[in-house]
């Protein structure tokens, strides 16, 4: 098969919607796009409210939401306000939380479980040692330990929700034996894990060298609305550079707007050069 060969049709909605509640967060881990970017804002709760009213009016449920795009969903103090105000107005949209970690405390368990429609929860850990650690993530080694305790403790409240842990791997952070011992250390401890390559994903210190064009997945299966308004339909674009339209109070009606669908359409011309962005990921 040609890479040329695959294209992809946009469905009436999108699958998955991205809120861009928070840009901060305490770790800094060594892949992550945030640092591409220097954008950096809180979505108000009344513009949470906004679009999830929104949302609540398509004819088919979105399928799933996640609280938080670049950023540390838990350093927000209206966390619990936000997923139960998403569990009430989207009672049939699963919601997805990824975290580091390591401001879940305790506490904070038992009122996250109270949120009947969270269904997945992934731990994002990027590492087996714990020197990898802390030089990967800017965060201390003892939260490793205190992810553990945490999902044993999910498990004890709602052993429905579906715990994952990933690792982004990367020769230039992780050996191939560290890669191995993560997925061996904690396949007995989380119900999924996962790693996924750190690929080019339009970093500068990771250009592709062989060029794609292969349409972007995502392009025709997210949104993600900006803590500012801005929409993006990428998974690395933390920048919101792609310049994908603003949100208008109907994001139906956005998913189809002309800055997407001329995107969209570069991509399955196989044309990705046209946007810089896309030209240097490997992402597909």
């Amino acid at each position: 098969m040609k890479q040329t060969e695959i294209n992809y049709t946009t469905p009436a909605q999108p699958r998955q919607l991205r809120l861009d509640t928070t840009t901060f967060c305490q770790a800094k881990c060594l892949s992550c796009h945030r640092f591409l970017s220097e954008r950096r804002g809180r979505m108000e709760v009344s513009k949470v409210a906004e679009i999830l009213e929104d949302v609540a009016r398509w004819p088919e449920p979105l399928s799933e939401v996640i609280p938080v795009n670049y950023g540390e969903f838990f350093t927000l103090k209206e966390w619990h306000l936000i997923l139960k105000m998403i569990a009430t107005k989207l009672p049939g949209t699963q919601i997805t939380i990824p975290t580091n970690g390591q401001l879940l405390t305790e506490e904070m368990v038992p009122r996250l479980c109270d949120i009947p429609t969270v269904k997945i929860i992934n731990f994002s850990v990027n590492a087996a040692f714990d020197e990898t650690y802390e030089g990967f993530t800017g965060l201390p080694a003892e939260n490793i330990r205190h992810i553990m305790k945490t999902v044993r403790q999910i498990k004890l409240h709602r052993p429905d929700i579906k715990v994952w842990a990933s690792m982004v791997f990367d020769p230039s952070y992780q050996t191939d034996i560290e890669r191995d011992a993560f997925l061996s250390y904690w396949k007995s401890i989380v119900d999924t894990v996962w790693v996924l390559s750190a690929s080019s994903a339009c970093r500068s210190d990771k250009r592709a060298i062989l060029p794609t064009r292969i349409p972007c997945r995502s392009l025709f299966s997210d949104i993600v609305v900006g803590f500012d308004g801005k929409l993006s339909s990428c998974c690395f674009d933390a920048g919101f550079t792609l310049n994908c339209g603003v949100y208008t109070g109907d994001l139906k009606k956005d998913w189809r707007n002309p800055k997407l669908e001329a995107i969209r359409k570069a991509h399955n011309e196989h044309l990705r050069e046209e946007y810089t962005l896309c030209a240097e990921c490997t992402s597909a």
